[in-house]
């Protein structure tokens, strides 16, 4: 029976099972917004007593990345819903320079910290860094039109959030005090509820708090001043009191009083607020009212010698500022809206304070005086140069002639529509070279130049007068005295000057400072900029930038070749090397011409042509006759290699020589290369030519003409081919082999066996072996001008040769060409000198010194070595007869050549390090940049960033720009901020810093306090009425609780014309309650 008892219950339970059973409890709209906001506070992470988002652990790991904070980034939202009602939970955080979350009690006293212009007023109000408010949404169409009126919620409706709210942050263990707003919404009526728990070591463990904020407009005479204030707390203290049995009013001893006045200052329109130099060079000028206007400055008291001196000096500034060429920054308008005065009186017992003041109380009798700044926000700050930078690089990337950068991410760019052939001859065809200024205009005129070839046109019309104009700066330039900034001699500079600055870009190069090219760009900027600013198109006139630089270079290199042409020096390029800028009245004939090749090849190439000018009319009167050489062929221009053929009869030349042309030409047929031995084994009928060619093969141009010549650039001579060479005389290019040549060097050569010619001194030991004459140190040629491109080419050449010993003898012998002129004056200035003599002078390490009077080195002494076959062909020939090393014409062309077919797009990406150089340089000679060391530290980033930044990835679409014209704008913004300050506060260069990295600062006494009542007294020599007032009554009530735990009361009251605000905070014990 029993067993049948237990059966049945063993069915029974397993049919139970087969059956869900569901709670339908129903749940309120209530409790389930009580757990949208537990959700919340765990997702934000403020739990068991933590501040989560907002904690000094988060926010110390955050610094880094949030440079300059605002109230977007310390603010956090979500979305709520009780029933159809929608609501809004924000978490706000107020960064102060105090922020340790055992100060908060401190940090409520020093309410003044917080800002009201960026941040919640509640912060101020209050006293608290951290907060979150709950505030209902109008989250659809129906609900804005139809509850309009409702802007904020009703009495019971805010203490039923608050109710919610308590839950869940006890639940929680939330300690950031919730706040609703109650009533209109233009009122900004709060109360509040905040619990401290989990909490040990706070003395407010265990407390809940509630605030609650009254409004009185208009303003009631009995609450604007301390004493009825003073009376309302002492009224709501004694009621809190009753609530825990004591009677009585509290002890004055433990009422605290702390006041702040605060004085406005709103900034007015000024023009000319970036002219901070001049006004830092003179006395603080006072203010004739407090009107609100920075520039109602007295010059009354002047007399009329400093009226004068004045008037001479704005004048001269005036001459100094048409002079020069510099780029717009910063906004029109001056950035700063407001600068705040708080006349701050401590926390301190009621009697002291009463004591302290006696009723006088204004900013003079304040105990401490802290300023705090507004700036105009981010989004309304122009940047003209950040954004003329931006401008112009768009312009390039855009430019429909940039097709390898825009190929693969443009899809109308078609590249079967390419002709450069055609774009070069309309670029370049012959015509006038040379235009005065008067008629740059006419040959530029207002035109339409198409800025790409057919099916990429893009007609651009240009100015002829802004193309003049830089024209004109560029090839005549105004003479300007170079006076030292005594201000940069005096205080060291934190941050590299712009020369140095362009000679450390790890990526690319740049051109020299307020070089040739510098100034190119640096026109062309300002001619846009300038027309943006006349509001010619503004943004559509500098994306026509690589248009208007089009129509500049045609018209630059026009005038480029008329100063070859004319053998007139090109301004703006140093041509000599170690040159120092202070030597600049030195003798020309003491510094060495010569081509730096720390720079780009655009610039290396234009210092090409102006040192063949220079070489040109220093060898005119070697020559006999200037005009001789002030005409120069027209040979192998670039617009007659287009549309037309010389006529000129085409001399006879050598193997080599027509190897040489086809480099230069750049027309080697790869196919029909020969060996690089081949090429160099010359016969002596093939150097035959014409007398009257100038035409002079030297080791850089054999070496060139090779590298070209030869197809394959792998290609190495065969064992075979040495073997076979090793056989056949190497003839050396320079030395003469035709019967003209022979008797040139005839003619050339001295004829008096003991005539001493183009000799240069004596030198100061040595004297000639067999003789014992003196010798003579001969005048030598210059071996010429290279650029980087050319030295590449000779290491190419040198390095196909090969290392065998017919191509070691080979490369000797390429090289030889300045050996051989050296000789040939060496010669003639000592007549009876022996090669002993030459390697004494030329080359001391290859004479060993012996007792009887020394021998030549081994590898000298050989008797295949090339010194001694130099020598022997060497002839009695001065430098001034002999045949130039250097070919001047045909470099200078060839220079030219290069210049004039490189594309716009590509002499813009080679100029990019120079655009930023530029813009660097704008920004760093303002004189701002020497006293702010803020501003210089921002310098210094910039440079860095200027010198890690991948020019090359740029230049060939890698990467963007933006980064650097980001960190262009932030220094751009500081700079605007400082000298907008130092105008107001001259010369108060700490307080300056400190409040561009906060936006308050504390004004320290002495020289600070004295700047900043200059700026805001009046003209009776005082401070006027506060904008509004502040005062805290504080009390702990210790009494009212246990020991080493505090229940505070604390009274905020703001009084202005139109309102009195209070907020009272009162806190109760949440563990006896």
């Amino acid at each position: 029976m029993s067993g049948s008892k237990r059966r049945q219950s063993s069915a029974y339970s397993d049919d139970l099972s087969r059956y869900e059973f569901v709670d339908y409890t129903s749940v309120s709209h209530f409790e389930k917004f009580v757990t949208h906001i537990e959700e919340t506070l765990y997702s934000w992470g403020v739990k068991d007593g933590s501040y989560g988002l907002f904690s000094q652990e988060q926010l110390a790991k955050a610094k880094a990345a949030i440079a300059h904070p605002s109230a977007t980034e310390f603010t956090r939202r979500e979305t709520l819903a009780m029933g159809d009602d929608v609501f809004q939970l924000t978490y706000h955080y107020h960064p102060t320079p105090s922020s340790d979350e055992a100060e908060q009690q401190q940090q409520q006293q020093h309410f003044y910290q917080f800002s009201t212009a960026q941040y919640h007023p509640l912060h101020r109000w209050t006293g608290l860094d951290r907060l979150m408010i709950v505030k209902p949404m109008q989250d659809s169409i129906k609900k804005k039109i139809f509850n309009s009126s409702k802007s904020s919620v009703d009495i019971s409706q805010a203490k039923q959030l608050i109710s919610a709210c308590a839950i869940a942050f006890q639940n929680a263990g939330c300690s950031v005090p919730v706040f609703v707003p109650v009533g209109q919404s233009r009122h900004d009526l709060y109360m509040g509820y905040g619990v401290t728990s989990q909490q040990p070591h706070n003395p407010v463990n265990e407390t809940e708090a509630r605030y609650n904020m009254t409004l009185t407009t208009p303003p009631v005479s009995h609450l604007s001043y301390l004493d009825g204030l003073k009376t309302l707390f002492l009224q709501r203290l004694s009621m809190h009191r009753e609530d825990y049995g004591k009677s009585g009013d509290a002890p004055e001893s433990s009422i605290y009083i702390s006041a702040v006045y605060t004085y406005n200052l709103k900034n007015w329109f000024d023009e000319h607020w970036k002219e901070w130099d001049e006004v830092a060079e003179q006395e603080p000028k006072r203010k004739n009212s407090f009107d609100d206007e920075f520039e109602a400055w007295g010059d009354d008291d002047l007399s009329e010698p400093e009226e004068e001196q004045r008037s001479e000096s704005t004048h001269n500034r005036k001459l100094k500022e048409m002079s020069q060429h510099q780029l717009s920054f910063g906004s029109f308008n001056d950035p700063l809206r407001t600068l705040t005065l708080s006349a701050l009186f401590p926390l301190i017992q009621e009697d002291e304070f009463h004591e302290a003041y006696d009723r006088n109380m204004d900013a003079l009798t304040a105990k401490r005086w802290q300023i705090s700044r507004e700036f105009a926000p981010v989004n309304q700050q122009r940047a003209y140069l950040a954004t003329l930078v931006e401008q112009v690089v768009e312009s390039w990337v855009k430019d429909p002639t940039n097709r390898e950068y825009l190929a693969p991410y443009d899809d109308n760019n078609d590249e079967s529509t390419s002709d450069s052939a055609g774009l070069m001859h309309n670029l370049f065809a012959a015509g006038n070279r040379h235009k005065l200024p008067s008629q740059l205009g006419a040959s530029t005129g207002t035109s339409t130049t198409s800025s790409s070839t057919s099916g990429l046109a893009d007609s651009v019309t240009v100015k002829s007068d802004a193309v003049d104009d830089v024209l004109t700066a560029l090839f005549y330039p105004l003479p300007i005295k170079k006076d030292g900034d005594t201000k940069k001699q005096t205080r060291q500079c934190r941050f590299d000057s712009t020369q140095k600055l362009g000679l450390r870009l790890k990526s690319g190069s740049s051109v020299p400072y307020q070089s040739f090219l510098w100034n190119l760009l640096l026109y062309s900027l300002e001619a846009a900029s300038n027309a943006s600013a006349n509001g010619a198109g503004s943004k559509k006139n500098t994306a026509n930038f690589m248009g208007f630089l089009r129509v500049v270079w045609v018209e630059v290199l026009k005038q480029i070749r008329w100063h070859w042409e004319n053998l007139e020096p090109i301004p703006g390029l140093n041509p000599y090397l170690y040159d120092d800028s202070q030597t600049e009245e030195a003798d020309k004939d003491s510094k060495t011409l010569g081509i730096d090749l720390r720079y780009n090849i655009l610039h290396q190439k234009i210092s090409m042509v102006n040192c063949c000018i220079l070489r040109r009319k220093q060898n005119a009167p070697q020559n006999g006759s200037i005009g001789d050489h002030t005409t120069i062929k027209p040979v192998q221009r670039v617009g007659d290699l287009f549309d037309r053929v010389s006529d000129e009869k085409i001399p006879k030349t050598s193997k080599f020589q027509t190897l040489l042309e086809r480099f230069v030409e750049g027309g080697a047929d790869s196919n029909n290369s020969e060996a690089i031995e081949d090429s160099i084994s010359i016969a002596p009928s093939d150097l035959a030519e014409d007398d009257e060619s100038d035409i002079f093969v030297d080791a850089v141009d054999s070496t060139s003409n090779d590298s070209s010549g030869s197809g394959d650039s792998n290609r190495r001579p065969s064992h075979a081919e040495d073997e076979e060479e090793e056989g056949e005389e190497v003839m050396v290019p320079n030395m003469p082999f035709t019967v003209e040549e022979l008797e040139a060097d005839e003619a050339n050569a001295v004829k008096d066996p003991e005539a001493i010619e183009g000799e240069s001194k004596v030198h100061s030991t040595l004297k000639l072996l067999k003789t014992g004459q003196p010798m003579h140190i001969p005048i030598t040629q210059d071996p010429g001008f290279m650029t980087e491109d050319m030295i590449s080419q000779q290491a190419d050449l040198f390095e196909k040769l090969g290392t065998s010993t017919n191509a070691t003898q080979q490369r000797a012998k390429l090289q030889s060409a300045q050996l051989y002129s050296d000789m040939q004056a060496f010669k003639a200035a000592n007549p009876h000198a022996c090669l002993e003599d030459f390697v004494r002078w030329h080359s001391p390490r290859d004479w060993i010194a012996d007792t009887e009077g020394g021998q030549l080195s081994t590898r000298m002494s050989e008797p295949n070595n090339i010194w001694q076959e130099l020598w022997k062909w060497s002839k009695r020939i001065p430098c001034v007869r002999q045949k130039p090393l250097f070919n001047i014409t045909v470099e200078a062309e060839k220079a030219l050549y290069f210049l004039e077919t490189t594309s716009i797009h590509e002499f813009f990406s080679i100029m990019l390090p120079t655009l930023g150089l530029i813009a660097y340089d704008t920004l760093s000679v303002h004189p701002i940049t020497q006293y702010s060391q803020h501003v210089s530290d921002g310098l210094v980033r910039l440079s860095n960033e200027l010198v890690d930044f991948s020019w090359e990835d740029l230049r060939h679409g890698k990467r963007t720009f933006d980064s650097m014209i980001s960190m262009i704008r932030q220094q751009e913004s500081t700079m605007c901020h400082a000298i907008s300050l130092l105008r107001k506060l001259p010369r108060q260069y700490d307080l300056v810093d400190q409040l561009l990295i906060n936006d308050q600062a504390v004004v320290k006494e002495g020289d600070e306090r004295s700047a900043v009542f200059q700026l805001f007294r009046n003209e009776h020599g005082i401070v006027s009425e506060p904008s509004f007032r502040e005062y805290i009554f504080y009390s702990d009530c210790k009494d009212l609780t246990g020991p080493d735990r505090i229940l505070p009361s604390r009274q905020y009251t703001l009084v202005r014309d139109n309102e009195i605000r209070i907020m009272y905070t009162q806190t109760t014990d949440a563990l006896y309650n």
